[in-house]
């Protein structure tokens, strides 16, 4: 599946690591730091939160918050982050007693910021990794998805850092499909679009995530005419799902036309962390 978002030429001359201002413990900058809390105390929000809270605001008397609670659990939040490198950034998490799992390398969230940022993808190293939270239910659950993109990889410039640090583009809150079948998919995709103003903007299968078969990613932004503290979701499947979607109609105008209107929006609206 490709993406329609826009992209650009953002990539800027990267900086050693030593270099870098307001680094806390030669990993993280303080402003990802306070990224990373927000995250952390969104996910076990989210975690404890029906759908028609995460998904508001929805169209009366449809079917997405009930097709969702059924078919569907709450994963994860995720976050783009960037250390100096990517033993450092492990390292501090660790140390804070989040437990990462072991990394893997990403294919879709690299191809967008390839596309965003007018990067060659082989030249774009990005991992991903998952927090250990204790949620309000009681469960440890891996709720937190980390997107590594380490300051020392050579697709790193420090633009792209401001650009994405500043938007959160890659910010998400995620479910996880049960039992995946296409006609579930596509109900799914249909409800979130029409009752809960979610474009579906593309996706793609991972297969170095999930298990033998990998798994499937499907993206959604917010209309821009229908504003809400949750800008993006991720339908988030086991396998390879692709086909079950391939023939869905997706606007690639209103894609483009919700990431435009992102910096506006984000006036208006703040990333959640009680709500």
């Amino acid at each position: 599946m490709a993406f329609a978002h826009p992209s650009g030429t953002t990539a800027g001359k990267s900086r050693s690591p030593g270099a870098i201002s307001g680094v806390v413990d030669g990993a993280f900058s303080t402003t990802d730091l306070h990224r990373l809390d927000e995250a952390i105390r969104d996910a076990r929000f989210a975690a404890a939160a029906p759908a028609s809270v995460l998904l508001s605001p929805l169209a009366p008397h449809g079917e997405a918050a009930a097709l969702t609670e059924r078919e569907c659990v709450f994963d994860h939040c995720a976050v783009l982050l960037f250390p100096t490198t990517l033993a450092e950034g492990l390292r501090h998490l660790r140390e804070r007693g989040l437990a990462p799992l072991p990394t893997v390398p990403s294919t879709v969230v690299r191809g967008r910021l390839a596309e965003r940022h007018g990067l060659d993808p082989a030249q774009c190293e990005i991992h991903i990794t998952r927090l250990r939270l204790e949620l309000p239910d009681g469960r440890r659950h891996a709720a937190v998805e980390v997107f590594l993109f380490p300051r020392d990889s050579a697709a790193f410039g420090e633009r792209i850092e401001a650009v994405e640090t500043t938007a959160g583009f890659e910010n998400h809150t995620a479910y996880v499909v049960g039992r995946p079948s296409a006609p579930v998919l596509r109900r799914l995709v249909t409800a979130w679009q029409d009752e809960a103003g979610l474009l579906w903007e593309g996706g793609g299968h991972n297969p170095h995530e999930g298990g033998p078969a990998g798994s499937t990613v499907l993206y959604f932004v917010r209309d821009e005419r229908h504003p809400a503290l949750r800008r993006r979701f991720e339908l988030h499947c086991a396998g390879d799902q692709r086909e079950a979607t391939a023939d869905l109609p997706r606007s690639a105008q209103a894609v483009r036309r919700a990431y435009r209107a992102w910096p506006a929006a984000a006036q208006d609206t703040a990333r959640p962390t009680t709500g």
